[in-house]
């Protein structure tokens, strides 16, 4: 069966009989759908969900380069979920209108401090103490 995004796909997990298939974290743990434990790195089998998420960042975090597009196809560390990926925001390094400038500072601060507490409602692992430090550096940079 072939469906449209993670919805579509979501729906059709959900309805059929002995169905498989892949989907993102947050679409699976809205609808309820049994969830893969699958082998790390380390040989551990480990549970998709926030805090596997958050290990295999913090985990790697080292690896983290400077414009934070961190891949991590297996991640290091025990505990760390083997399928993890962020989700990126991308800024200009300089925007020619302060009061944009301001403006984009305060929506990403939020979104990296206050706005962290919803990421679990919404389907997101919130990010580790370490990727938010990385990331306000980041766009405290920008002019």
């Amino acid at each position: 069966m072939r469906a449209r995004g993670n919805e579509g796909v979501a729906s059709l997990i959900k309805l059929g009989e002995g169905t498989i298939g892949y989907v993102e974290y947050g679409f699976a743990k809205r609808l309820g759908l049994a969830m893969a434990h699958l082998e790390n790195k380390a040989g551990q089998y480990v549970a998709p969900g926030d805090r596997s998420g958050q290990t295999a960042l913090a985990s790697n975090v080292k690896q983290m380069p400077d414009n934070l597009r961190l891949y991590l196809p297996d991640p290091d560390g025990v505990e760390s979920y083997p399928i993890v990926s962020l989700s990126w925001l991308l800024l200009y390094d300089r925007y020619e209108d302060g009061e944009k400038n301001a403006a984009i500072k305060r929506f990403v601060a939020w979104g990296l401090s206050a706005g962290q507490s919803y990421a679990a409602d919404l389907g997101y692992v919130p990010l580790p103490g370490s990727v938010v430090s990385l990331s306000r550096s980041a766009v405290e940079q920008t002019r």
